[in-house]
């Protein structure tokens, strides 16, 4: 094993919801742990401290993330999968990220096995941590709302024109940029164009609430702003009178029409085609990997095809293309076949909650970290013996500081530890979320993508039919026969190589 693929990083946060700075130092702890528990080397640590997981814009995640393009480590240590994102999506892009630039994410409190059972077990895991952040939101949102009945702000993007008075928390007029909202509605009202507008803020030295430079973009959000009439907005919640105005309503209107009327259409937007399959589906013929490229049918009409790698590099292979209109749907419909089961669902569970239970180990962690704890006690109880004896200097002050600081980073660990402990995934937890996943709209691009990750390990196409791998291992296979296709409504299955109708192929 190489040097990097033994040298971690370790990324910990805290957020403001009920955590403190000591929830930090415990992941910390807990990581150096289980690095040498494993042999890994830490050589930096990346700490935000009181920021959401809501969203990854977090300057020191998104610097681990742009430092992993260096190849300077090979590992992320986490304490839960919860603070590499709050919902699967970010998760999962975040994951793939660092996956593409060859570093693995492992985590301290959450010990997933290898194997096919552990890629479902990693899903019910994300469920579960974007559970908690929504659980989380819908909290803080209390808060704000009752923040919001008094006109309060409850936080978020600041609004130019406007201070926040910190006594009463409510705003106020800022006389610095409150004449420049005033200027800009009033000009756009006496028909100056955006770009002018634009040109002249800028020119005064005016900035954004971010410190940047207007935009059109950002002086079209001004002038949409309906908080300048004095109203004061929070989702549902409008107070007349909540704030102070800085123009009037009938000015405000004014510029909501020319807005409409100067409004142009938004240019069209490029979409890239998504393949569904990508790192799953491999060629039966050869065993190489199938990527996506367009192609055209005979008919002239484009498409877009799986390709056998080595084919599309002119390598010794005769496996022809399949349309992706083609696999795609099949391959969902095997999936939903599997779903279909309940006494599939009750076997994949039982197979996911015994991977779990064999990978929990927090109750070895609580035992670990008591230990140490145990040990800091009795270090500083010898400490403390020389102190009554009058042995006081510079050293044993110095040696008691740093008891009591690893006291304090341990013990803030084993509360963290007792946290993870305390929630355990049950085996009623984990069916239901196949069953919930066996109810997802098979039609909705983001549930087949789910849908394909969780369960599909590996598919190997053949010329007639192609075998599937499912995520768990017993009698986790099954092949599939592509029978005859009507040429009419699919075209040519196999891509613009195929010599004969994709019919006579697939029926021999």
């Amino acid at each position: 094993m190489s040097t990097v693929e033994t040298t971690a990083v370790v990324y910990a946060r805290y957020s403001s919801h009920g955590q403190t700075e000591q929830s930090i130092e415990g992941q910390i702890a807990a990581a150096q742990k289980y690095a040498e528990q494993h042999g890994y080397t830490i050589i930096h640590i990346y700490a935000d401290r009181a920021m959401t997981g809501r969203n990854d814009d977090r300057e020191e995640f998104q610097k681990m993330l742009s430092d992993t393009a260096t190849r300077q480590f090979g590992i992320i240590l986490l304490w839960k999968i919860d603070r590499f994102g709050r919902n699967r999506e970010e998760i999962a892009f975040n994951r793939y990220r660092c996956k593409k630039n060859g570093v693995r994410v492992e985590r301290v409190a959450e010990d997933v096995p290898d194997g096919p059972e552990g890629v479902i077990l990693d899903s019910v895991l994300e469920g579960m941590a974007e559970y908690y952040s929504l659980q989380l939101a819908q909290n803080v949102r209390r808060g704000q709302r009752e923040s919001a009945k008094k006109s309060q702000t409850v936080g978020g993007c600041k609004i130019i024109g406007y201070n926040v008075n910190p006594n009463t928390k409510r705003y106020e007029v800022d006389p610095k940029t409150a004449p420049f909202v005033t200027e800009v509605f009033k000009r756009y009202a006496n028909g100056e164009t955006i770009s002018e507008i634009v040109a002249w803020l800028n020119a005064q030295g005016v900035r954004t609430t971010r410190g940047g430079e207007f935009t059109v973009n950002s002086l079209h959000r001004l002038l949409k702003n309906e908080k300048y009439t004095g109203v004061y907005i929070f989702h549902d919640i409008r107070n007349e009178g909540g704030m102070p105005a800085l123009i009037d309503r009938a000015t405000f209107d004014k510029a909501q029409e020319m807005l409409k009327v100067n409004r142009r259409a938004p240019a069209r937007v490029w979409s890239k085609t998504e393949y569904l399959l990508t790192d799953k589906l491999f060629c039966g013929h050869c065993g190489t990997m199938m990527v996506g490229e367009s192609g055209h049918g005979r008919n002239g009409t484009k498409h877009n095809y799986y390709t056998c790698w080595n084919r599309k590099k002119k390598k010794m292979c005769d496996k022809k293309p399949i349309r992706q209109d083609v696999i795609e749907p099949l391959v969902l419909r095997a999936i939903g076949k599997l779903l279909e089961n309940p006494a599939t669902l009750e076997n994949i569970a039982d197979q996911v909650w015994a991977a779990y239970e064999r990978s929990d180990t927090s109750g070895d962690t609580i035992k670990a970290l008591d230990k140490q704890i145990a040990d800091v006690d009795r270090a500083l109880s010898n400490v403390m013996k020389a102190i009554e004896m009058g042995i006081i200097n510079e050293m044993t002050k110095a040696r008691m500081d740093e008891l009591t600081d690893q006291k304090q980073a341990l013990s803030a660990a084993r509360a963290e530890a007792g946290l993870a402990g305390g929630f355990k995934l049950t085996r009623d937890m984990i069916l239901f979320f196949l069953q919930d996943m066996a109810a997802l709209d098979r039609s909705n691009r983001d549930s087949q993508k789910r849908l394909i990750k969780t369960f599909v390990n590996a598919i190997y196409l053949y010329d007639d039919h192609f075998n599937i791998a499912f995520n768990y291992t017993d009698n986790g296979k099954m092949t599939v026969r592509m029978q005859e296709i009507d040429d009419a409504a699919s075209g040519d299955v196999f891509g613009r190589c195929a010599q004969s109708p994709a019919k006579s192929r697939l029926s021999r």
